[in-house]
């Protein structure tokens, strides 16, 4: 399994000033590849892990043990690891390591793995679970890279299992290997009239996603990615490779939807339900910011009580050192388009004033997960990472991005005054200097993901009303100083809403600044996940920094 979480991607609005290269000119507001959920801004928030090249903030590592020196592997028992693989090992002083190493997040370019293993089979993440086993090498696990905390790189050994991602339908059931995309899963499921629930991020890992849970955009009629999943097949510590459901190693498959991680092995592939895929509205609407304590009020009120068809989003964001100029409300409905309408006007019915603009649109399935995902317009391989990192397309323009973000689930309505201190966050980002961005992203929850028991899976958080994201960008090069405010804004933020946040946060959102991680991703289901890491991986081969 891997650490990418990341929105759903990433779970984020990122709202742009200018037009967005591929927008197809339905009147939808601009946004970054991100999308409307995204990565997952999935699949790193909190203390930043590396530095970049001059100019760049000077900030430590993430703390992923170092390996210890007694049985340290030599230059002959790697170039023996690679013989073994049917897939290719890089290490340090090859071409392709210094685009094997990085993430989707450049904060963390500082990370120099000992070698990236990219796994073509189960067999070749065995090989490379021995070797890190004999060796005492950590051990680091990647799908798409969107670690919010950079924990899908280290020190050790990165096993990455990216070239599994073949996408297969028999009847009514998916079977998707951990390295697909989303934007593939999308691709291929959609040309057979078919779909998972989940984010919007074009290329985040389908594994870290699913594995974390999964909040998406049809989330409220069809549930979480965890939801959808059926089987999975993992290599635990000790070499093996199992088949999990329900009835075989059921414990480890609770484990898996909603709390897998790289907790307990390395996922590679998994078999999920599928949905139809039908025809879709989306939905954009923006007010000006006079009217955001309202729209904020109103929308929390509607968001997570409408039919299950319907799925939500509200933005509020500014750039740094600006001024926030609207509120948006953004979403997609699988209901009739009338009944939408009629729904949208008495949202701004009672906000008090109409929308200052509005785009509803029906469109096939798969163009509004391009329009949620930000790249309508693009064909598939542009909607691929750009460059030469790992996953990326020669044709890929989605660009990397310098962000940080942390998160609060909300079970209650916010009240007058933490809405006056949610906005009074927003327009503190006019204080910033040195470019970039912040936001905060409400993305209602409710309908089918509310009707599953708390601890029928890992994923705890099924009475939430909504899932806030705050989140500040910064430009790649930017200084340590403008790293540092951007940073303190976002946890001054965080730390704001603490009297009316929930207490508990997204898994998928990795956040190493959380004091007390176990209740604050499980709650209640924390001492069963440690009971399932003491049975799977009782020597703690996968030992991130928030491992049981």
């Amino acid at each position: 399994m891997s650490n990418d979480g990341k929105g759903e991607g990433r779970g984020v609005v990122r709202w742009s000033g200018g037009k967005r290269a591929g927008s197809d000119g339905g009147g939808e507001r601009t946004l970054t590849r991100r999308g409307l959920l995204g990565a997952g801004l999935a699949a790193g928030a909190g203390v930043a892990a590396g530095s970049r090249a001059a100019g760049a903030s000077a900030v430590p590592p993430p703390a992923v043990p170092a390996p210890r020196a007694a049985g340290a592997p030599r230059a002959g028992d790697w170039t023996a690891l690679a013989r073994g693989l049917d897939g290719t090992l890089v290490r340090p002083g090859s071409r392709d390591y210094d685009a094997a190493r990085k993430l989707f997040n450049p904060r963390f370019d500082g990370l120099r793995p000992s070698a990236v293993a990219y796994c073509a089979r189960p067999e070749d993440v065995r090989t490379c679970l021995e070797f890190a086993k004999r060796h005492q090498v950590p051990v680091a696990v990647r799908s798409g890279g969107h670690s919010y905390a950079g924990w899908s790189s280290g020190p050790g050994i990165v096993v990455d299992v990216q070239r599994m991602a073949g996408v297969t339908l028999s009847g009514t059931t998916a079977t998707i290997g951990a390295g697909a995309k989303l934007i593939d899963v999308y691709d291929r499921l959609t040309a057979r009239g078919r779909t998972v629930p989940a984010g919007s991020c074009p290329t985040v890992g389908v594994s870290g996603l699913a594995l974390g849970g999964g909040i998406g955009v049809v989330s409220r009629a069809y549930g979480l990615t965890s939801d959808s999943v059926v089987g999975a097949r993992i290599v635990t510590a000790d070499g093996r490779i199992r088949t999990v459901d329900a009835t075989h190693d059921p414990d480890l498959f609770w484990a898996l939807r909603g709390g897998g991680n790289a907790q307990f092995g390395v996922v590679t592939e998994l078999r999920m339900r599928t949905h139809a895929a039908p025809q879709c509205t989306t939905f954009f609407l923006s007010w000006p910011w006079s009217r955001a304590a309202a729209v904020v009020r109103e929308w929390q009120k509607w968001a997570p009580t409408a039919p299950d068809g319907i799925w939500a989003n509200l933005h509020l964001s500014a750039p740094a050192g600006g001024r926030p100029g609207s509120v948006r409300v953004g979403g997609l409905a699988l209901t009739t388009r009338g009944d939408l309408e009629n729904r949208l006007d008495r949202l701004a019915d009672a906000v008090g004033a109409p929308a200052r603009s509005v785009s509803v649109r029906t469109r096939p399935f798969m163009d509004a997960m391009k329009v949620m995902g930000g790249v309508s317009g693009f064909t598939i391989a542009q909607s691929h990472q750009k460059g030469t990192l790992p996953g990326s397309d020669p044709q890929g323009r989605v660009a990397r991005e310098s962000y940080a973000a942390r998160s609060d689930f909300y079970t209650r309505r916010i009240p007058a005054d933490g809405i006056k201190a949610l906005l009074d966050r927003v327009q503190r980002l006019a204080s910033l200097t040195g470019g970039g961005a912040g936001s905060v992203a409400l993305d209602a929850l409710g309908g089918a993901v509310g009707r599953v028991e708390p601890a029928a899976t890992a994923f705890v958080h099924r009475d939430a009303l909504f899932l806030a994201q705050y989140i500040v960008s910064w430009p790649d090069r930017a200084s340590a100083t403008t790293v540092a405010r951007h940073q303190a804004w976002l946890d001054g933020t965080h730390a704001a809403m603490r009297p009316w946040a929930s207490g508990r946060a997204y898994q998928n959102y990795t956040d190493p600044k959380l004091r007390d991680w176990r209740r604050a991703y499980f709650g209640a289901n924390a001492e069963r996940l440690a009971r399932v890491k003491k049975a799977y991986d009782p020597g703690r081969m996968f030992r991130h920094p928030q491992a049981f």
